[in-house]
């Protein structure tokens, strides 16, 4: 890891490893030294800290992986696996950038970027990258062909899970997860997360052998150790796997089920807030507008009751909501004053694309083929990518017909064949 630092260092100094040792030892030398072959010289350490513009234990302690160390990282890691909004941003913001041991310091930036992406700020997340991260993945991105502590790889580990699930590939997050698993102590809050996460992705792979296991054992395991401020969490869980089921009255009930048994949850806000996103979710794709719009309302008045700085950052949310009801009720006026109030918000890239989505079913409702494929277009690989075959079958239907329309048969054809693999795979 000494490797890894000192260039880091030397980028940062914009200096090369030949200027920083010229005079101190040899290129071989320092090669071995690298390769830990050969201890570090104190007073080599010295020097190339002086000339690195940092402390001498910066260099001397980089491959420090005591028993300190260790439990050092370790605490970093277990108190930021906790859900975002349960970590004071200033308690986050407080956790020192540097530290002598790589260990402790990569942990770090991992877990902050990790809890920055999940509390949706992308100017910080993206700053820990710029700033820092992205040398350190692409030297130790690959931890299934790599040695690192155990905390910092469960660090890294968490990491790629969170970023893939933020992407929807869910496949890759199965595969980190087989990784992640082994490394936690089984029956923990981390490992009842890690559950939690495999039952996510079995349900949007398709996996519902396997989601339904996940549910059962994760179950057992909440009664049998009377954790019951999980049991909110899991029902939300549960519901998602009963609407992807096709059982739509028995998801309602679960997510029933998880608003009774709010009193055991510690952040009650949160998870309601999950609760009445699946619930509006549901009865909208269901067709039962008016109880849609009696939860959306509902869960408003329940907003009104938070902060102004909250109340802010779920806007461009409920304002999603309501143009998904205008776009099933095709109420197309209503449609255009909800997405002139979007375009205003600050949205994350989903609400992004939604916004994107809306704007071309207007244009097609309204016969403008050529807005209506620029748009869709520009939504199109976002769902692919999270294959949200809801929105595919809309969009592929959509560009079909206009190309039939326009006589672009060989794109018709496509897009027929791809609508057939989405109908077919639901």
């Amino acid at each position: 890891m000494l490797k890894e630092r000192i260039q880091y260092l030397c980028d940062k100094k914009q200096v090369t490893r030949k200027e920083l040792t010229d005079g101190l030892v040899t290129q071989a030398h320092f090669s071995n030294i690298l390769a830990g072959r050969y201890a570090l010289p104190d007073d080599l350490a010295e020097e190339m800290a002086q000339r690195l513009g940092v402390e001498t234990d910066y260099i001397a302690q980089t491959d420090n992986t005591d028993a300190s160390t260790l439990q050092e990282a370790e605490r970093i890691f277990e108190i930021l696996t906790a859900q975002a909004s349960a970590i004071p941003e200033q308690q986050v913001n407080d956790l020192p950038d540097r530290h002598p041991a790589l260990t402790v310091e990569l942990t770090t930036a991992l877990m902050k970027a990790t809890y920055y992406q999940q509390l949706n700020d992308p100017d910080a997340y993206q700053y820990v990258h710029q700033s820092y991260l992205n040398f350190y993945l692409e030297h130790f991105g690959r931890p299934d062909q790599i040695q690192l502590p155990v905390p910092l790889l469960k660090a890294l580990l968490f990491y790629k899970i969170q970023r893939f699930r933020s992407l929807g590939q869910y496949y890759d997050v199965l595969y980190q997860l087989e990784l992640w698993l082994p490394l936690l102590d089984q029956g923990n809050e981390i490992w009842l997360t890690a559950q939690q996460i495999s039952m996510e992705a079995y349900v949007h792979t398709r996996q519902f052998e396997q989601a339904k296991t996940a549910f059962t054992k994760m179950t057992a395991h909440i009664y049998e150790q009377r954790m019951f401020h999980r049991l909110s969490g899991l029902y939300v869980l549960y519901s998602g796997y009963c609407f992807s089921m096709e059982w739509t009255q028995e998801a309602l009930t679960a997510l029933a089920m998880a608003e009774a048994h709010l009193v055991h949850t510690q952040h009650q806000s949160d998870t309601l807030s999950a609760i009445m996103n699946n619930r509006i979710i549901m009865l909208t794709r269901s067709g039962e507008m008016e109880q849609a719009e009696q939860e959306l309302t509902r869960f408003q008045a329940i907003l009104q009751m938070q902060s102004e700085e909250a109340q802010k950052g779920w806007e461009p949310i409920v304002l999603v909501y309501r143009c998904e009801i205008a776009l099933t009720r095709k109420d197309w006026g209503t449609l255009v004053s909800l997405l002139d109030r979007l375009r205003n918000c600050t949205l994350a890239t989903d609400q992004q694309m939604a916004l994107c989505f809306y704007e071309s079913q207007l244009s097609l409702s309204s016969g403008q083929h050529e807005s209506f494929v620029e748009r869709a277009l520009q939504c199109l690989p976002y769902f692919e990518g999270i294959r949200q075959q809801d929105r595919l079958s809309v969009l592929y239907e959509g560009l079909a017909t206009v190309a039939e329309e326009q006589r672009r048969y060989k794109d018709a054809a496509l897009y027929y064949r791809k609508l057939v693999y989405v109908l077919r795979h639901a």
